[in-house]
């Protein structure tokens, strides 16, 4: 498994906000993490990136416990994440935003700039074509609509190299057609990437994930495919609703 979430819990002064959460993601998997508000989910992402620490249990990622290390040293394993805000330089250039994020899993600037290979920009380029913002390659992140912002973070994250991309909400506030760009580009990313994505919309949900894993209360209720989980009555009772 790439990453195996065992018996997690995390409490908040007399609050569980997750308890006893096993969870095991394989290589190159597409796993979408669903849930009402106050489920876990978001605290599963901030234990998993290493902004809480659990109460209990261990986290794993490549076999290795990653209890004890900062964000950054989870960052230099591979592991990037795309908030539901995002967090970007509204004052530069698109294409200045990913080269600032290249500098980071760089050895030193000089490795930035190499002749064996793809330079700065040309790799921040060739990031832009993959999440289709080249063309915006010299406007403000200010002026950006919110689905071409969304697509500039997924960007970002990219630059780091990961082996697992972690996306809190990547389609919230889109509209139908962003919504439906951006399961194109998740798919996509899925064939190099494992990518675990917290996510409402369930249509897209459908789209990208093979398996989906349910959240309740800061505790596994259900797990499976689609169909699964839309036929589950805890899931419908709990979180999608008649009409799910």
């Amino acid at each position: 498994m790439l990453l195996e979430v065992d018996g997690v819990g995390k409490r908040f002064g007399g609050f569980w906000a997750l308890q006893g959460l096993d969870l095991q993601i394989r290589p190159g998997e597409i796993r979408a993490v669903i849930g009402p508000n106050g489920a876990g989910k978001s605290t599963l992402f901030n234990l998993i990136i290493g902004r809480y620490s659990p109460t209990v249990g261990d986290i794993r990622y490549q076999g290795k416990s990653l209890i004890g290390l900062s964000p950054s040293e989870r960052a230099r394993l591979g592991i990037a994440i795309k908030f539901q805000i995002t967090q970007v330089f509204e004052s530069l250039s698109v294409l200045d935003n990913v080269r600032l994020s290249l500098i980071g899993p760089a050895a030193s600037l000089r490795d930035l700039f190499r002749n064996n290979g793809l330079g700065a920009e040309d790799e921040a380029l060739r990031l832009l074509d993959v999440v289709g913002l080249r063309e915006k390659k010299h406007e403000r992140v200010g002026s950006l609509v919110h689905g071409h912002r969304q697509w500039l973070e997924i960007g970002m994250a990219l630059a780091t190299k990961p082996k697992l991309l972690l996306l809190d909400e990547p389609t919230s506030g889109m509209g139908p057609d962003e919504t439906r760009k951006t399961a194109e580009l998740v798919k996509g990313l899925g064939r190099e990437l494992t990518i675990v994505v917290i996510e409402h919309d369930m249509e897209f949900v459908r789209s990208v994930a093979e398996t989906i894993t349910v959240l309740n209360n800061g505790a596994l209720l259900a797990q499976g495919t689609y169909d699964t989980i839309k036929n589950d009555k805890r899931v419908v009772d709990a979180y999608l609703g008649k009409g799910g």
